[in-house]
């Protein structure tokens, strides 16, 4: 049994540090779409999942070392943490399939709102082009957001082409087979998916430490 624990927690660990790789990943991401369109429920998702993979790597050492030593308090602690730790995790990545869930009108409101001001404010510009280039999208839902941004020939933004070495043809025939056909809000939703499933795999996984961890303590005389 205890062996078993030890390869839960291992299992644990490795999820530990993916759930911390991928909050941290979606915490930047997040800071670029911020200054788009705020969404606090996908940065509370993100928050959670960050702050619990880091716990869940303490936590395993904590609940290793009290079955190495069959130390009662060390894994009555970590018992208790880890059910604590299973259901907050657990809270977090639900949150990451609320929020994918969620309507996006609101979202995709406030995008287009600073898609507005694209010519106006090198930020906003800055932000709108690294945003599009980095996640490979175009415009709120499409790239037909734009046309109520450009009114000339040109009818995207240059971070919109695939090739940037097609600019400014690309931008004046806006072909499907030329620009990015996903919307960005699409982009940051798909973010969501991916903390939703990370957190609550991770949490699954803690049921079974759970239950090895009770076994090895009621063992220990």
């Amino acid at each position: 049994m205890r062996y078993s624990l030890f390869t839960s927690n291992l299992i644990i660990l490795l999820g530990g540090f993916a759930a911390v790789t991928v909050a941290a990943l979606k915490l930047r991401d997040q800071s670029y779409f911020e200054r788009l369109a705020s969404d606090s429920l996908y940065k509370s998702s993100c928050c959670v999942l960050l702050g619990m993979g880091i716990a869940t790597i303490f936590l395993v050492a904590v609940g290793t070392f009290g079955a190495l030593k069959e130390i009662k308090c060390f894994l009555l602690t970590f018992i208790i943490a880890l059910l604590i730790s299973f259901v907050v995790l657990l809270i977090g990545g639900l949150l990451g399939y609320v929020f994918t869930a969620k309507e996006s009108t609101p979202m995709k409101t406030g995008m287009l709102n600073t898609m507005k001001k694209y010519n106006k404010s090198d930020t906003i510009r800055e932000t709108w082009d690294t945003v599009q280039v980095h996640y490979q999208c175009c415009g709120a839902s499409n790239h037909e957001d734009w046309l109520t941004v450009f009114h000339g020939a040109e009818k995207v933004p240059p971070s919109c082409c695939k090739d940037l070495n097609t600019v400014p043809t690309c931008q004046i025939n806006a072909q499907p087979v030329d620009i990015w056909t996903m919307g960005c809000a699409y982009r940051l939703k798909e973010g969501g998916t991916v903390v939703g499933s990370v957190g609550v795999t991770v949490s699954c996984f803690m049921i079974f430490s759970l239950i090895f961890s009770i076994a090895v303590f009621r063992s220990i005389t």
